[in-house]
């Protein structure tokens, strides 16, 4: 049985009940950081970032999976989320023209000056 509330209720949403985000970035002093804050700090700066770091251990159980036959495939459809938010980000398609050009650059010299100057 419906109540009015039930049809009403998506309607409404009370302060910072909608989505949230959150940027994950290791504080040097914050006690919510297990381990050592400095080092944490360094390899989140200096190394991999959360995201590169979790991408390599998605990466090894997606190789591990294939090589016991086992399937993820919460772990597959995650990847694939990840990848298509990658591919349709502006960044990546500027890292991916930079790279371009630079092939450009050694392969053609001339046509890569030509672009240079394109408006």
């Amino acid at each position: 049985m419906m109540t009015p509330f039930d049809v009403w209720a998506p309607m409404f949403r009370a302060p910072f009940s909608g989505d949230v985000t959150q940027e994950i970035v290791p504080r040097v002093f914050s006690p919510d950081i297990a381990g050592v804050p400095e080092i944490e700090s360094k390899i989140h700066a200096e190394v991999a970032s959360y995201g590169t770091q979790l991408g390599k251990v998605l990466e090894a159980l997606q190789i591990l999976s294939k090589a016991t036959k086992t399937p993820l495939p919460e772990i597959d459809a995650l990847v694939a989320e990840i990848n298509e938010v990658k591919d349709n980000s502006a960044e990546t398609l500027r890292a991916d023209a930079a790279r371009a050009l630079e092939r450009l650059k050694k392969v053609d010299k001339s046509a890569w000056r030509d672009l240079m100057r394109a408006d």
